[in-house]
């Protein structure tokens, strides 16, 4: 998954369903994006998914502006912090995408360049 801003909602949405649902043993990858720390939607509760699912969930936050110390992405979300931090192409791997419009055109660059046919992304 792949989310920026408000884009996060469907994202919360549907990992928590995989998640909650005992018989779904999918893995989630999310890569959330925004402008400062202040602006990260849902935060508590996406710590407390990747707490309480530790090897099905993990969450890696992007900003453009982060404060002093910050251990997560800086900028815009690249090729590289998507190599890193989702699963590569794989006929069993999808894609999720919401953000603003630059972004959603951004990241289908990517990951078309990375190999990810139009058939592994979704787009909300």
């Amino acid at each position: 998954m792949i989310a920026g801003g408000s884009g996060i909602t469907p994202m919360f949405q549907v990992a928590r369903a995989i998640l909650e649902n005992p018989k779904d043993t999918t893995n989630v990858h999310l890569i959330y994006a925004n402008v400062t720390y202040e602006d990260i939607l849902l935060k508590e509760e996406l710590d407390s998914l990747a707490a309480k699912y530790p090897g099905r969930f993990k969450v890696y936050y992007v900003l453009n502006q982060p404060p002093e110390v910050w251990d997560g992405g800086v900028g815009f979300v690249s090729k590289e912090m998507i190599q890193t931090h989702c699963p590569a192409p794989a006929p069993d791997i999808r894609v999720l995408r919401c953000g603003p419009p630059p972004m959603n055109k951004a990241m289908t660059g990517h990951l078309d360049a990375l190999g990810y046919s139009p058939d592994m992304q979704f787009q909300f």
